[in-house]
């Protein structure tokens, strides 16, 4: 039995006082600058409490009073992401955890309880996982590749402000060229953000998916600047992807209608680094692209893989087998999902 656990058992008082200034840090770290009172509303906690905690959290140096509002320390935005997973992370999603690395075979799979189809607080749950485990991975001199998607935008936006605080040297690079209407979830995008998070630099690859093999090479050959960020790409320790639904990931890449057709009638149901895979893990469809690729999977030291919600179990099991291994972050919907899934087959 885990040690945090028998801590709840035993004086249960304590993790109520960790939960509720745990909720204050998430609290002040999302509306940023807040005053008392809005934080006694989106805690649901009075505003007597909350002022105790302020003062107490104030002395330990985790929190700054300024005229326009309350922020977080640099103290206090790596604590808060650190003991997300002490505070939040069940004792009772164990066995699932285990089942479940077993079935996907992954390195480790790390549940969340919830499902993210349903709930807000569970897809950023998630975001503080995926951004927990970012933090614990990378080193001096390390090489970030992330990919793009709402849930690693969250990622980034929960990572605490490092730069000017570590002095690790960090370059972080898209996994792939830019795609999809919303910029904010561009990997572009989410590799300058998460760089600028961790106090390191950005490289950028300015070419979208899905062009063809000849115009890739002669972009190789004539773009000096790109072919220098692809090179980076391939020698990433550090890899930040999500799975996500075939059906929705073939509107967001523009795919002609008689393909969308066709991985429909094949079954088609996850997609990462432009690769569909139909729920047996058959590559049913590939996207020509600069950057990274499925092949490049097992040179990369550390994987980071997201995925929440009842509706990416099929997906997921897609993904896993067709090859796409690390640690993955997903939530009790899709795990049960999953489980599901397994056994009816």
């Amino acid at each position: 039995m885990r040690d945090d656990y028998l801590l709840l058992i035993l004086v249960p008082e304590l993790i109520q006082v960790a939960q509720e200034r745990y909720s204050i840090l998430q609290q002040i770290s999302e509306l940023k600058p807040v005053g008392r009172h809005l934080l006694a509303v989106s805690t649901k906690l009075s505003e007597i409490t909350i002022r105790t905690h302020l003062t107490i959290m104030k002395e330990q140096g985790l929190i700054e009073i300024h005229p326009s509002g309350i922020t977080l320390s640099r103290k206090g935005e790596t604590l808060l992401l650190s003991f997300f997973d002490a505070l939040y992370k069940d004792p009772t999603v164990e066995e699932m955890e285990e089942e479940l690395t077993k079935i996907l075979s992954m390195e480790k799979v790390i549940v969340i309880k919830g499902d993210s189809n349903s709930s807000k607080d569970t897809q950023k749950n998630i975001g503080y996982q995926m951004a927990y485990e970012l933090t614990r991975a990378i080193r001096d001199d390390s090489i970030v590749a992330v990919g793009g998607g709402p849930i690693l935008s969250r990622m980034t936006e929960l990572l605490p402000q490092l730069a000017d605080s570590s002095s690790m040297k960090v370059t972080v690079v898209p996994v792939r060229g830019g795609f999809g209407a919303e910029i904010g979830y561009q990997a572009n995008m989410i590799a300058a953000k998460t760089a600028k998070k961790l106090g390191g630099n950005y490289k950028l690859l300015h070419v979208p998916d899905g062009i063809s093999p000849n115009l890739i090479r002669r972009i190789r050959e004539e773009v000096p600047d790109t072919a220098e960020v692809e090179s980076l790409i391939h020698r990433a320790d550090v890899l930040a992807i999500s799975i996500e639904n075939a059906r929705d990931m073939a509107k967001i890449h523009k795919l002609p209608l008689h393909v969308c057709e066709r991985l429909h009638d094949e079954g088609v149901c996850g997609e990462t680094l432009g690769l569909y895979a139909d729920i047996n893990g058959q590559i049913r469809y590939q996207m020509y692209n600069l950057g990274l690729s499925s092949d490049d999977l097992q040179s990369v030291s550390h994987v980071l893989i997201a995925a929440g919600g009842k509706n990416k179990g099929e997906a997921i099991l897609a993904m896993a087998r067709a090859g796409v291994r690390g640690v993955l972050i997903t939530d009790e919907g899709a795990g049960k999902q999953i489980l599901s899934l397994v056994k009816k087959q």
